[in-house]
């Protein structure tokens, strides 16, 4: 059996071919809706939150009890934390927001806006399951239990 070498298409028309296919692939990914991160799954992101360590520059920087406690309200997409062990208590509105460049495996920042007018705080959302949440805010990280009310 004899076989007939197959002639190489000219440089010019396997460069528009490449091009063709990258295109192609580019589009089935845009209109997949792919993004290239997990999805945030926010029905587990609000509720009741136990503060389990805050970590800063690697080290644990208190022992919390069971007050120390974060509440994140869906209805309300308001926030109130309070941190006994530090002797802080915060309120106000958060939102998720998308951050494509962000470096958390999910690519959502949480925002908090502080009431009265203290400015806004931007977490990114390191870990979400059932029962335990972390966010990171520049080099402190903080650690989270699902707390049944």
């Amino acid at each position: 059996m004899r076989t007939t070498p197959v002639p190489l298409k000219s440089g010019m028309k396997l460069k528009k071919e490449l091009h063709s296919a990258a295109l192609f692939t580019a589009i089935i990914f845009c209109c997949s809706g792919f993004t290239g991160r997990w999805p945030l799954p926010q029905g587990k992101l609000y509720g009741l939150w136990q503060y389990s360590a805050i970590y800063k520059n690697g080290k644990n920087i208190i022992t919390p009890s069971k007050e120390d406690t974060m509440l994140l309200d869906a209805r309300k997409s308001a926030f109130h934390y309070h941190i006994k062990t530090l002797n802080k208590s915060f309120s106000g509105a958060f939102q998720t927001i998308s951050s494509p460049l962000d470096s958390s495996p999910f690519q959502t920042s949480l925002w908090f806006q502080y009431s009265p007018s203290k400015g806004i705080r931007r977490f990114h959302i390191m870990a979400l399951s059932d029962d335990s949440l972390v966010i990171r805010e520049g080099n402190t990280t903080f650690h989270y239990s699902r707390r049944n009310p």
